[in-house]
């Protein structure tokens, strides 16, 4: 009767075993990798713009699957431009609160703990609320360079338009 249990829950979830698999995975090499992402504030990648420039780490790419791991500090107000991954992104938030938009979508307000998936080629931003700075971890998919936009107004960032 157990073992007939197990074997339920064992295929009702086989689809999620895999993702959450992965997961755990690309955490860990996040993890390992936590010493090399960061770098003082002032080298940032002049094709990686931020708004305003406050924006610690680095990404770096795992070979030879092409997934982007990073770990970034956004200081209170900080953000980045909208901007597209053509794999997509995935964002956890380790401390702090993060505001995170896609375009045309309310803005979205993270905790730590908490993570958003942006699907292949949808414009986004994301940065730290007005008051609290915010760290995340974040796993770029394969796909190619991340598509770099327009600012976000201060209308948006407050929420005020999409």
């Amino acid at each position: 009767m157990l073992s007939q249990n197990i074997m339920l829950v064992t295929q009702k979830h086989r689809p999620f075993v895999g993702v959450f698999l992965w997961l755990i995975l690309a955490m860990l090499v996040v993890v390992l990798r936590i010493a090399h992402a960061q770098q003082p504030s002032t080298q940032k990648p002049a094709a990686a713009p931020a708004q305003p420039a406050l924006i610690t780490g680095t990404s770096t790419t795992s070979e030879p699957t092409g997934v982007t791991l990073g770990r970034r500090r956004f200081e209170p107000a900080s953000r980045t431009y909208w901007h597209s991954h053509p794999g997509g992104q995935l964002i956890l938030i380790e401390e702090g609160r993060a505001l995170v938009q896609e375009r045309g979508k309310p803005v979205r307000t993270l905790a730590p703990g908490e993570s958003i998936f942006t699907g292949p080629n949808v414009p986004h931003w994301h940065g730290a609320t007005p008051t609290q700075p915010m760290t995340q971890l974040n796993v770029g998919f394969p796909g190619g360079a991340t598509k770099w936009m327009d600012p976000v107004t201060d209308a948006q960032y407050a929420g005020k338009t999409q």
